[in-house]
């Protein structure tokens, strides 16, 4: 008597009679991956009670990633899936939870440092182009809806509310470390300052893995754009001028060619889930919730091959309707230590460029190693 009747035929019959690319279009995940998620995600399951049968654990798991991965509105989720309104936000909520609790100490823990995860995503930057390398950081910017007492801390410069997602991500566009939920008027580079990343880049481990570049001691840094601090732990480009040398330019090439990495992450990530695309209107706790959930998701379909589609990509571009607010700071950007390593590194980048250093590689083909004779020679595709 209490209950209201609800039918639907989407999930139960329309994608057990259709194939894998209709159900990829739907949920964003092939088939095997969305079994493989379910059993990763065993404890969402419920029990059927005397007064109703329970929602089945594939079912709610497919409502929830139909949510993250379209742009509307929990009604219509309720009315695709014959499920009350109040079900679906509560499925979306416990999902994410569950997701953050069991995935994130598998797919997303990089930190604390180790050796392996260094030399791993050192040796995948310098096959793009940038020695001791190990990850790329950059902000962006989410739409949000925040209360009205705070709603100013969330305004961002750009004239729309916004939470940033701060990130490290590993030359496979994987992240490495999320910070969520600093609010849009905080620039990027007081985030960092305060993080537990930067606490991490100041470990003797980095130090200890230094290589020798040009007779100076390199070690493993961060790469950023002009919106972050210069220092040794994180290297960003030489500034702008119409009389900055060719090493420079190089330079600040191979730097933009692999921090491309973490802007096509976010790419991605928006591509794939849409409604971080097109912004979050849920309450600030929950919001930050899908947010770091989704990062999780994301390294999960990477870690299994789950590719993402092209006309994805490019409708997430088109649909993009808010410009992220750019920032730059010039702080300490002469700092004879750090700058001492970004031109030992400008020198070596140039000494690859201009074929310098091609007769250890032509004696090492000599005794039939292949080598490339510099990090330009391989193509890799940063779209």
């Amino acid at each position: 008597m209490w209950t209201k009747v609800r039918t639907s035929t989407f999930w139960e019959q329309e994608m057990l009679e259709n194939d894998d690319e209709y159900f990829k279009q739907h949920f964003r995940m092939s088939r095997r991956t969305f079994n493989k998620l379910c059993n990763e995600l065993k404890d969402l399951e419920m029990q059927d009670t005397n007064f109703r049968k329970c929602i089945p654990l594939q079912k709610r798991i497919a409502i929830a990633i139909y949510t993250l991965g379209s742009s509307a509105e929990y009604r219509t989720v309720s009315a695709i899936f014959g499920v009350g309104i109040s079900t679906v936000c509560i499925i979306v909520t416990t999902f994410c939870q569950e997701v953050w609790r069991v995935l994130q100490k598998k797919y997303l823990c990089a930190y604390p440092l180790t050796e392996q995860i260094i030399k791993e995503n050192v040796n995948g930057f310098e096959k793009l182009g940038f020695p001791q390398c190990f990850g790329a950081i950059d902000g962006c910017h989410i739409e949000i809806q925040p209360p009205a007492q705070d709603a100013v801390d969330y305004y961002n410069y750009k004239g729309w509310y916004s939470t940033v997602l701060l990130a490290v991500v590993d030359y496979r566009y994987r992240f490495l470390y999320i910070n969520v939920g600093s609010p849009g008027r905080c620039n990027d580079s007081k985030i960092y300052e305060d993080s537990y990343v930067r606490q991490q880049h100041r470990q003797p481990i980095l130090k200890e893995m230094s290589k020798k570049i040009c007779d100076v001691d390199v070690p493993v840094v961060l790469i950023g754009d002009s919106a972050f601090r210069f220092s040794e732990s994180l290297m960003k480009s030489f500034p702008f001028s119409t009389t900055a040398s060719e090493e420079e330019k190089n330079f600040n090439y191979a730097l933009s060619k692999c921090r491309r990495v973490v802007e096509n992450c976010f790419g991605h990530l928006k591509a794939r889930f849409r409604r971080i695309g097109k912004g979050l209107y849920n309450r600030i706790d929950n919001s930050i919730l899908i947010i770091k959930a989704c990062c999780v998701l994301h390294n999960f379909l990477n870690v299994n091959n789950d590719e993402i589609n092209i006309q994805w990509l490019q409708n997430a571009n088109n649909n993009s309707h808010r410009e992220q607010p750019e920032q730059s700071t010039q702080v300490d950007d002469a700092r004879n230590t750090p700058s001492i390593i970004r031109n030992a590194i400008k020198m070596q980048l140039a000494r690859g460029l201009d074929g310098v250093a091609r007769e250890e590689q032509d004696a090492d083909s000599a005794d039939g190693v292949s080598t490339s004779s510099s990090y330009w020679d391989e193509e890799y595709l940063l779209e």
